[in-house]
């Protein structure tokens, strides 16, 4: 069956596939992968396809008669089947699913929940926990791939990114527009803005009586700002999230807090399984990554130091005349 897309740049494409490969990952995973799907990844280790749907038999949260696919996870540990622990922790899917596709909201996965051979393929959804199973078997899932033509958009060029000042965002707070507050707070979140500022506004509306307004103060903080804010205006967001009425508030207050608190040992799992971390230090953002076949520190404009392995990478690698785990206590997760 043909089904891989060409493609001039493919992050999901990862390099030739080993028997060995195979070994590895189905020892760390404790399953057998199913046949159909490794014939499918000798021939390229996972990439785009050149379908993008397969049938729901129920409708999806976006009221879809299909699923998205289209790309397929190969084996490996970036934009792999190999991510699959972090991304289930992550997330907070059922221990048992392998991922093979998806963006954090939907996945498809092999579900080996009761089985360690022969899985069925199930679609998740991670904010409702919907779980749909979709085939008996991996060749099952392929053959009912197909193409949705996607809908027209007449895009006039006429959208404009607004970016909120802080007298236009203290003014939407006057008025309380709850919808326009939640894109103001997101463009503010990820812009160049007065920190301290920011802090008291996020504290305030951490308490607000609407709770999408606080679920998406607790969301901003946890995916861009826990590096920026100062530690004591964290500390009252957290104890606010914590006795939160929602129970996503409160999970997301434990996720800033695990963040806050990532050890040493976290960052050598995460490096070895994703292939990249990112961290602050005194103000400077600096990347632990994978390229051109060596392990780099980096800062935003360039690769600082390089090593051969990723263990020399995390023994040898210097800020500042410190390792890196001397100076982790300083650090902020990204």
């Amino acid at each position: 069956m043909k089904i891989w897309r060409k493609a001039d740049f493919d992050e999901y494409k990862l390099k030739s596939l080993l028997l060995s490969d195979i070994k590895y990952a189905e020892n760390r995973l404790k399953v057998s992968l199913p046949k159909a799907y490794l014939e499918l990844l000798m021939e390229q280790n996972g990439g785009q396809i050149i379908y993008n749907a397969h049938p729901s038999p129920v409708a999806t949260d976006w009221g879809d008669s299909y699923v998205q696919v289209e790309y397929i996870m190969g084996i490996g540990k970036e934009n792999g089947i190999l991510e699959n622990s972090y991304f289930i922790n992550e997330w907070g899917l059922p221990e048992g699913l392998i991922l093979f596709n998806g963006d954090g909201h939907s996945w498809l996965a092999f579900d080996y929940r009761k089985v360690q051979s022969d899985p069925e393929i199930v679609y998740v959804e991670s904010d409702s926990g919907k779980l749909v199973k979709l085939t008996l078997s991996f060749e099952e899932f392929l053959s009912n791939l197909y193409v949705e033509e996607e809908e027209e958009f007449d895009f006039d060029g006429s959208f404009e990114y607004k970016f909120y000042s802080q007298e236009e965002f203290e003014r939407l707070l006057e008025k309380n527009e709850s919808e326009e507050l939640v894109i103001a707070l997101g463009t503010l979140s990820q812009g160049d803005v007065d920190e301290e500022w920011l802090g008291k506004q996020l504290v305030l509306l951490s308490k607000h009586p609407d709770p999408y307004i606080r679920s998406e103060v607790a969301s901003n903080v946890w995916n861009y700002l826990t590096y920026r804010l100062d530690d004591d205006t964290l500390l009252q967001l957290i104890e606010t999230f914590r006795v939160d009425m929602d129970s996503d508030i409160r999970m997301l207050g434990e996720m800033i807090v695990e963040k806050l608190n990532y050890s040493f040992d976290q960052l050598k799992e995460d490096i070895h399984l994703r292939g990249m971390v990112s961290f602050s230090l005194n103000g400077s953002i600096y990347h632990l990554n994978n390229h051109s076949g060596q392990w780099h520190l980096s800062d935003s404009e360039r690769d600082l130091q390089s090593f051969g392995t990723v263990e020399e990478l995390l023994d040898q690698a210097v800020i500042e005349g410190k390792t890196l785990e001397q100076i982790w206590n300083e650090v902020k997760i990204l």
